[in-house]
């Protein structure tokens, strides 16, 4: 589950704007050309064609760029941005270059309708306020919209985070944010339609609508879920079940008397009466619907709670510090007993397990550290095989120039695979190992010999799950961005892969 916060706006937008639109299409195009038709006679498809090239097609136009806009950056800047480490640095440069195209867009189409009105009155002087007309709007537009967007990206993060209860934050931030949308999107069509004219629909919809929700959403995913959990008697929640009521009817009640510029206590009681006793009923009846759901969330917060403590608990049973201090006593002894192989062997160790302690827990690690752990491990391997003269092992890297990350462990599968199968201490044996980059891919290969299990061998029929786990690895973090051949005999076994980071 995650955060459709952005997903939702997008929606809401687009109605709203296919709303306008036909809004527009119907007064500036039906009803104009009604009109235009009826005072001109013979000159009516000339003043038909100025009325669309210097009036309807300005208006579109500063519309649609400015929708376009919106939707590029929702759909593809914000997301590209809020993975960068300046983030804040460039989605400022994002936004200032936005606001230059927007204010040329403008600012040409409020000049073109000027144009248009001096041509159908010539009494009146060109404005010569379209450049600043453009630059404030245009302004207010993406420093508003610039200054929302960040805090709603900081909320979605702030809410995506990891942590107990991540997944009941993003189910109610999910609700409440498709219900505001959905209010205002209401609110809209009401203001649009004159209904808020009628001051039943518009007490009704603001003093009475609002707190209504507000209420419901305080109910129904705090206090009655914070009762069910505790085991406490619905008597005991009464005052808790007031306070939102009380606060909902004052702020209201203000807000009312002060747009009628004077005091009316029986609004007070009134809108008191109303969501005291029939909205926090209602709450009641949907937290029972939501129930289920919301204890499920509830337990999968437990659940992951436990997990993270016993996760931790296991970490803390092996301090890494202490293995590290051992492989130095062990270290150090072998250099005194002049045992050179066994000292370089825990050294090379120790530095695989500082890798697999602190690198491993990141997403993605310089190429260059990723090749010091296959280094470790391939020289390990030859220490073992030393003993053979006819086993031939070479890893050749050209990676200078390489400035790549990629995801840690993702390449030692392969090389242990290669002398699991690839390595006989009583036959020849050899693994070449190459890996070497460009500016945009990585290139692996790993070519081995192979030999034969004997039948009594139970590792025989067995492929190991490292490989295959690799393969689901490449598929989830590099999907349409690796390929991986994997060619094979009854003597040789050869991988290519390929990724672009």
């Amino acid at each position: 589950m995650k955060v459709r916060w952005r997903q939702q706006e997008i929606i809401f937008v687009t109605v709203v704007a296919c709303f306008l639109f036909l809004h527009f299409f119907n007064i500036n195009i039906v009803v104009s050309r009604g009109e235009m038709a009826e005072r001109v006679g013979a000159g009516y498809n000339n003043l038909v064609t100025r009325y669309y090239y210097y009036y309807v097609f300005p208006k579109l136009i500063p519309a649609f760029a400015l929708y376009a806009f919106y939707l590029l950056l929702n759909l593809y800047v914000i997301p590209v941005l809020i993975l960068k480490r300046r983030f804040f640095i460039l989605a400022v440069i994002t936004g200032i270059f936005i606001w230059l195209a927007l204010l040329g867009i403008y600012a040409v189409s409020y000049y073109s309708i000027n144009i248009y009105t001096l041509l159908q009155n010539s009494g009146i002087p060109l404005r010569r306020i379209s450049l600043q007309y453009s630059f404030s709007i245009t302004g207010m537009i993406v420093i508003c919209y610039g200054i929302y967007a960040y805090v709603r990206e900081l909320m979605i993060r702030s809410v995506s985070a990891d942590n107990g209860n991540r997944p009941f934050r993003v189910m109610l931030i999910n609700n409440i944010t498709a219900t505001a949308f959905a209010y205002i999107a209401i609110l809209f069509l009401l203001f649009n339609f004159g209904s808020l004219r009628n001051d039943g629909v518009a007490i009704f919809y603001v003093f009475v609508l609002l707190p209504a929700i507000v209420i419901c959403f305080i109910n129904v995913y705090r206090i009655f879920p914070y009762r069910q959990k505790n085991a406490i008697p619905f008597r005991r929640i009464i005052p808790q079940l007031l306070i939102a009521p009380t606060i909902c009817s004052l702020l209201g009640w203000l807000l009312f008397s002060l747009g009628r510029n004077e005091l009316t206590p029986g609004f007070l009681f009134f809108l008191f009466a109303i969501l005291l006793f029939i909205v926090t009923p209602i709450s009641w009846l949907l937290y029972v619907l939501h129930k289920e759901r919301l204890s499920e969330m509830l337990n999968l917060q437990k659940d992951f709670g436990k997990t993270t403590a016993d996760l931790q608990f296991l970490r803390s049973q092996i301090n890494p510090h202490f293995l590290f201090n051992a492989l130095n006593t062990i270290y150090g002894t072998a250099l005194q007993e002049s045992a050179d192989r066994t000292a370089e062997g825990v050294q090379k160790l120790g530095d695989m397990m500082r890798f697999m302690l602190e690198e491993n827990q990141q997403d993605k690690i310089p190429l260059g550290k990723e090749l010091t752990y296959l280094t470790n491990y391939i020289e390990l391997q030859k220490l073992r095989t030393q003993i053979s003269p006819d086993i031939d092992i070479s890893f050749t890297s050209k990676t200078e120039q390489c400035h790549h990350e990629i995801a840690p462990m993702l390449l030692i599968p392969f090389v242990e695979n290669a002398f699991k199968h690839g390595i006989s201490l009583q036959e020849k044996s050899w693994i070449r190992i190459n890996i070497s980059c460009d500016t945009e891919h990585l290139y692996f290969d790993v070519y081995n010999s192979v030999h034969p299990r004997k039948e009594t061998d139970p590792e025989k029929n067995r492929s190991g799950i490292g490989l295959e786990n690799v393969k689901q690895r490449l598929s989830l973090l590099y999907p349409h961005q690796h390929e991986l051949q994997i060619r094979s005999t009854a003597t040789e076994y050869f991988i290519h892969l390929t990724i672009k980071p």
